[in-house]
């Protein structure tokens, strides 16, 4: 059996991170495959996160002459710069957002339209929830691509460009299929009118019940488990090698298939959050996917936890602002 054991058997982060320490000092080949910088990988990974960055922000700025960017989320409000609405009075900026927020989208770049959707639109919002996926979600698949190289070369096998990438097309590809999921419940949400046009919450009740779902779901033994394999997938690249299974394109591929189960495992709830805060609200989407990274980066329970902490209270908030919190409480 391997020095590390089984991967779930760990009682802790912190116990797998002495393993781990205790695991490089007896293989001075591996600490020295780590210490490579891996420039060209981080490059791609940078490059193409900055080009679905690119994607999402042209959405946002082509809407933003025309409408309050209010009604987008949290936050969005600083798009404003790019229009006359931040002059306005409360008053009759609440107006013109309850009247024209909705049409002033429409047409714009990578919006859906006004009424039934149809396949173009479904294709629309698929492409903006993929650019989501390879923004948020890419850049925190960093350690585990160098830890699957760092591994290959330790063993005395050299991680061609080729089988990094079909790792990292692997990983893409669950998250290819979260996106198709994400865009279906977007469209049943909007045909109910629970999300606006403009693919923002349209009921507090809602955007609260994601919050607590959200904050629930940070305390689960589900989330520790696919965390603890995003933090230090190390033990499964090892586990894989000694089997033999680096040697096919094929055995890459399905290790990136693996890796990104237990990634969406890890932060699903986190990337629901965008239902309650506004599909479109890339405040909101650099917000959870640094929190996101922090995660899989700091092998502290309190990371979790806090997180988990935060968006249970903005939940319980937001459902005691709601008419029907309010109805309950009496106010």
């Amino acid at each position: 059996m391997s020095p590390l054991g089984n991967f779930f058997d760990t009682s802790s982060s912190r116990e797998l991170q002495k393993q781990m320490a205790r695991f490089r000092a007896e293989h001075p080949e591996l600490a020295a495959a780590e210490a490579k910088p891996r420039i060209a990988l981080f490059l791609a990974i940078a490059a193409a996160s900055l080009f679905a960055w690119f994607y999402l922000f042209a959405m946002v700025v082509d809407m933003a002459p025309d409408m309050d960017m209010r009604a987008l989320g949290p936050g969005m409000s600083a798009f404003n710069v790019f229009n006359g609405f931040e002059s306005l009075d409360p008053t009759t900026r609440a107006f013109i957002a309850a009247v024209c927020a909705p049409s002033a989208a429409i047409g714009h770049f990578g919006m859906p339209s006004l009424d039934a959707w149809g396949m173009q639109d479904l294709i629309i919002v698929f492409a903006m929830w993929v650019m989501m996926a390879i923004a948020m979600m890419l850049p925190t698949a960093a350690p585990i691509l160098k830890s699957y190289a760092s591994v290959q070369e330790a063993k005395g096998r050299k991680a061609g460009p080729f089988s990094v990438l079909l790792l990292t097309l692997g990983y893409l590809s669950i998250w290819i299929g979260f996106a198709f999921l994400a865009t279906l419940l977007q469209w049943g949400l909007t045909e109910i009118q629970t999300m606006s046009p403009v693919m923002a919450p349209a009921s507090m009740v809602f955007s609260a019940s994601t919050l607590l779902l959200a904050g629930i779901y940070q305390f689960t033994p589900a989330k520790q488990a696919c965390l603890l394999r995003c933090q230090l997938p190390f033990p499964y690249f090892n586990r894989r090698t000694e089997k033999g299974f680096f040697r096919s394109f094929a055995g890459s591929y399905i290790m990136g298939l693996e890796q990104g189960l237990f990634c969406t495992g890890c932060t699903w709830a986190l990337m629901v959050v965008m239902f309650a805060v506004g599909v479109m609200n890339v405040i909101w989407m650099a917000i959870l996917g640094l929190l996101m990274a922090i995660e899989k980066v700091v092998p502290n329970p309190w990371v979790t936890r806090g997180i988990g902490i935060f968006l249970i209270i903005w939940g319980l908030l937001v459902l005691s602002i709601s008419p029907a919190g309010r109805t309950i409480l009496g106010i």
